[in-house]
């Protein structure tokens, strides 16, 4: 039997040769600033940029910035420029006009897309159109370059204001709280996220937290329940209440309120609440309907259906379920 140190020796003469092989074959030089980026490098001559992610040229591939070599500076692993220009990643920022010498960047957390000049807060990103790939820079209105500091990837502010993105909040400033992704809220109004922004909305702030483990609000008179699984979705539904004790939170899919069973905020007539109970987060059944993901499964057996054991897998008496649908090509039934 092979001894380890074997082994290792072994190893280091088939592969050497591969690595000789692999970096005499690479387009890459050094790295413009190592201690900045190591997605930036020279090529073999230095006559060109070239950016390619932790230098992985092989499985990540690499791209020339078309760039000025020697006026070009790294700022950050993603951002860059030269005398004339403004680069995001790999590609010069043309969508705005940028003063390069103006231009700086703040080393702090959650900012490495981030750019200032005297007037400005820019969000830089990599857009796509016609198989093509562009960086584009968007201006983060009334925002003050100065004091402007995110406090996580998308949240942020600048001693007066609150952003989410690029998008400035109408908020009280002092009383503004974050609650999740989906809700914030400030003394006077509640905040909830439709997409890529945050609407207000009308609920007891004082009371305003969210339910349970979920991503939804609730508040002494509301459930704010976001519709995630409807074709017209995401959009806020508000579902009253008057016993805080009997709302339950079931999954994601599911709410109940008092005897009512709500599917995505909505009520459904045709689950029966005293029988009704969740058999995994896409599963569940009443007394005569097994449900995937809220909508029936067809001539499925109420009385029989469950988890096969030690399985992902579901049975009744007709057979094994996939996805909510019955599969014809394994029909087990249950004994």
């Amino acid at each position: 039997m092979m001894r380890r140190s074997q082994m290792k020796t072994l190893f280091k003469i088939l592969f050497t040769p591969l690595l000789w092989l692999l970096n005499s074959c690479s387009p890459l030089g050094n790295p413009v600033d190592i201690e900045k980026s190591n997605n930036h490098y020279y090529d073999n001559s230095k006559s060109q940029i070239r950016y390619s992610r932790m230098g992985n040229w092989f499985e990540l591939g690499n791209t020339q910035i078309k760039a000025d070599v020697q006026s070009f500076q790294v700022l950050n692993k993603w951002l860059s420029r030269d005398k004339d220009h403004i680069f995001f990643e790999a590609h010069p920022v043309e969508n705005l006009k940028i003063d390069a010498n103006e231009f700086y960047i703040k080393n702090e957390d959650y900012m490495t897309n981030l750019g200032f000049d005297n007037e400005h807060v820019y969000a830089f990103e990599t857009a796509y159109k016609n198989k093509k790939t562009y960086s584009i820079a968007k201006v983060i209105e009334n925002a003050n370059p100065k004091t402007f500091m995110r406090t996580g990837w998308s949240w942020a502010n600048d001693k007066k204001n609150h952003f989410y993105g690029t998008q400035k909040l109408d908020t009280d400033f002092d009383s503004f709280e974050i609650l999740n992704d989906y809700f914030a809220k400030d003394s006077i109004r509640g905040f909830v996220r439709n997409a890529k922004i945050f609407e207000p909305f009308e609920a007891d702030t004082p009371t305003l937290h969210i339910l349970d483990e979920s991503s939804h609000g609730i508040d002494k008179n509301n459930v704010y329940w976001i519709t995630f699984f409807t074709k017209k979705g995401p959009y806020l539904l508000t579902i009253p209440y008057t016993d805080a004790s009997k709302v339950k939170f079931l999954n994601r899919y599911f709410l109940q309120i008092d005897n009512r069973i709500y599917f995505d905020g909505v009520f459904r007539k045709d689950i029966d609440t005293q029988s009704f109970e969740i058999i995994n987060l896409s599963y569940a059944k009443d007394a005569a309907h097994v449900y995937y993901k809220g909508q029936p499964i067809e001539g499925a057996d109420a009385a029989s259906f469950k988890q096969m054991e030690g399985s992902y897998k579901y049975q009744d008496k007709n057979g094994i379920y996939h996805e909510g649908e019955l599969d014809a090509d394994k029909p087990e039934a249950t004994n």
